[in-house]
């Protein structure tokens, strides 16, 4: 399955390739600038969660001290997401506009070790998980909907990466290492 998954992906890739628009090396300068940063809407996203945890690590009682073990559980976590999971994802943009290139064979260590580290980071996510639950039960108990809310919004995000932003930077890696020309 995983190898039809893949096989789909690089057809649309190379189906996106072929469809260059006119105005393609401009646009080729501009991404590689940008190439190996996290997309600003999942940068921003991370932000944003980690402020409204900031946040909460303040409440008083029960609250605080979850907030403060579900932050001691996800920093870490988010933190090796920020290198090696969600950078290879600005790659996406510039792979539907063309071809891979040598250059973007740096993405390769990134999206190497994501593969070699999935388990481990899934696992992470079920730490998260069991740490979310224990913030949204306190949360329930404080009458906080805003952190019930929040909790809820962090366990969907856990999904979202597992179900796509995962396999999307893993799957990116492996169309380059399949189709970008070496150096």
């Amino acid at each position: 399955m995983s190898k039809i998954l893949i096989a789909a992906g690089f057809a649309l890739f190379a189906s996106a390739a072929a469809a260059q628009p006119a105005g393609h090396a401009q646009h080729h300068a501009t991404a590689e600038a940008a190439m190996f940063q996290t997309p600003k809407s999942i940068a921003a996203e991370h932000h944003e969660l980690h402020e409204v945890l900031a946040g909460a690590t303040k409440a008083p009682g029960e609250l605080g001290v979850a907030a403060m073990r579900l932050e001691a559980a996800l920093a870490p976590h988010f933190k090796r997401e920020e290198q090696i999971a969600t950078p290879p994802l600005g790659l996406l943009g510039e792979l539907a506009h063309g071809p891979a290139t040598a250059e973007m064979r740096k993405v390769l260590p990134m999206t190497d070790s994501l593969e070699a580290e999935l388990p481990k980071m899934l696992k992470e996510h079920d730490a998260i998980r069991a740490a979310t639950a224990k913030f949204r039960a306190a949360a329930v108990k404080a009458r906080r909907d805003d952190y019930v809310r929040f909790a809820d919004g962090l366990a969907a995000h856990a999904r979202q990466e597992e179900e796509i932003l995962y396999p999307a930077a893993i799957v990116v890696g492996r169309y380059v290492k399949a189709t970008a020309p070496q150096k």
